[in-house]
């Protein structure tokens, strides 16, 4: 795992907040398969209490709340208030009226300890600094229930010993080409350090393709 270039939060926030519209068109539509993906492997089941922490342009958020049924809550939280106006006006679209959406930093969430049932958090960890995974894992864990799901989706590769045109180019570009061109992001492989968060059952699908991913999807002890 490369670490990531380090860029402040009001750097990434407002980098996203000027691309938002950008990236739902192309990028968000690149990823969507590999999100369907990985909400199957989630299993949600009508009712369950969801949060998605990085909603983007909300499209995961609309499935998710599909799955959920239109009379649970739906919870989600984004650092870019442009993201979040994005899916709050997709999802009232909609018909999707209980919505809960938070912006926030993922090292602090603001939710309850074990109020979810299922944490669903997709291609933001790929742009986070190593040195920050531990403090959002342990925020995921801190709000689901015992038992409850982590679902992670990430830029990826098959193994750790793989060779990525995306980790040439990352190493390569400059800071701003990066964060504009590539998101900041990187492939990482997330199972180790879910499993040394302290979650169990931890399981990686890698799916290759236009946009080379993993599912890693774990447990909080009960």
């Amino acid at each position: 795992m490369i670490s990531a270039n380090t860029y402040s939060q009001d750097t990434i926030q407002r980098a996203y907040d000027r691309r938002k519209w950008v990236y739902s068109k192309t990028i968000a539509v690149v990823e969507w398969p590999y999100h369907l993906q990985a909400i199957e492997q989630a299993a949600i089941q009508p009712g369950e209490a969801v949060l998605e922490v990085a909603v983007g342009p909300g499209l995961a958020l609309m499935e998710l709340a599909k799955r959920v049924g239109p009379q649970t809550m739906i919870h989600g939280a984004d650092l870019s208030p442009g993201m979040l106006d994005m899916t709050r006006r997709r999802l009232s679209k909609a018909g999707f009226s209980r919505l809960d959406l938070r912006q926030s930093d993922a090292r602090r969430l603001p939710f309850k300890d074990a109020q979810f049932d299922v944490a669903y958090n997709a291609y933001m960890l790929d742009l986070i600094p190593e040195s920050d995974m531990a403090d959002i894992l342990a925020e995921f864990k801190r709000v689901l229930k015992p038992g409850g799901r982590l679902v992670l989706l990430n830029m990826s590769k098959p193994s750790l010993e793989a060779k990525d045109s995306r980790e040439r180019l990352y190493k390569l570009l400059p800071r701003v080409l990066t964060l504009y061109l590539l998101g900041a992001c990187r492939p990482v492989l997330m199972a180790p350090t879910v499993h040394q968060a302290g979650f169990l059952d931890v399981e990686r699908t890698f799916i290759g393709g236009r946009a080379p991913s993993e599912i890693v999807v774990a447990h909080k002890p009960h």
